[in-house]
């Protein structure tokens, strides 16, 4: 009897999971079995573990209890969880990236572009830098950790479930893709590849020095294929240019400047900003095919 209930109610919960609920749970769930197959080395393999069994659960009943719920604070909670878990997500793969390989790809994302450019884009736009230029840059870098946050809060308040349900299937889908090849792909980027010949660190006044202390305390080493900044920066202008147009208008220079931030400040190749594009025009694609009004359609 009791299995019987336990699959009544994994059923139940099934049943009221919506396509970014079912990423995100199948994801919490295949991180779980990666660290008991792959990460027991890692010193805090066990209690990474077990917060992925209590995430688990929690989902579960969050689907169960509040599944109809889309105000207040439960239906807040309710739709969106999964970005308020992106920070946990990227901080443990920390404990992912050398699962399949125990050294960094970087020689071959090196390779490419030079091939392709002639010059190493990182190095050769050290001779652009002043303070100014680097305070703009880091303003558009650090615009990213605002960009889902004012959009899905307009959506939530302006009680456009549908477009924020689709808004964070295609930036939960993006970071799913991103992290798989994180872990695939492991690269870790021109500020400790090119170490030596980058020269002395970005010089500003306010938003330099506050984007290396967020770089330097939060900043994983590695995953830098592809720049997850720029993959859900596209998203959310995208999605801004298809529902808010004067917001989208402001955001642009961020996002655009984002885009060349990224590489300016030596966090990325110019590399995992195309990669990232690309993937999230996938995401972008997927939340489309799996949106509300389309399975409603269907």
């Amino acid at each position: 009897m009791r299995a019987e209930g336990a699959s009544s109610w994994i059923t139940s919960f099934w049943h009221y999971a919506e396509p970014i609920d079912r990423i995100t749970w199948t994801y919490i769930l295949a991180f779980a079995v990666g660290l008991v197959v792959l990460g027991r080395d890692h010193p805090s393999w066990r209690n990474l573990f077990m917060v992925h069994m209590v995430l688990l659960g929690t989902i579960a009943v969050i689907l169960t209890v509040w599944h109809g719920r889309t105000d207040g604070i439960a239906g807040l909670v309710r739709l969106t969880y999964p970005a308020i878990l992106y920070t946990f997500f990227y901080i443990e793969m920390g404990a992912a990236i050398h699962w399949l390989y125990s050294g960094f790809m970087d020689y071959q994302v090196v390779a490419l572009e030079r091939a392709v450019l002639g010059v190493d884009l990182n190095i050769w736009l050290t001779r652009l830098q002043t303070p100014l230029v680097n305070e703009w840059m880091m303003l558009g870098y650090a615009s990213y950790y605002a960009l889902i946050p004012i959009l899905a809060l307009t959506f939530f308040v302006r009680h456009r479930i549908d477009e924020l349900r689709s808004l964070l299937t295609a930036t939960t889908t993006t970071f799913v893709m991103s992290y798989v090849l994180f872990i695939i792909y492991p690269v870790e980027g021109p500020r400790f590849y090119f170490a030596d010949e980058l020269g002395p660190p970005l010089e500003g006044y306010v938003l330099v020095p506050l984007v290396q202390l967020i770089i330097e305390r939060g900043a994983i080493h590695g995953g830098c294929v592809p720049s997850t900044h720029s993959a859900i920066a596209l998203i959310v202008l995208i999605w801004a240019y298809r529902t808010y147009r004067r917001l989208a208008i402001i955001l642009t220079p961020f996002v655009i400047t984002l885009f060349v931030g990224t590489v300016w400040g030596h966090y990325h190749y110019l590399t995992d900003v195309v990669v990232g594009l690309i993937l999230a025009l996938i995401g972008l694609y997927l939340a489309d095919r799996w949106s509300p009004a389309n399975r409603r359609a269907g």
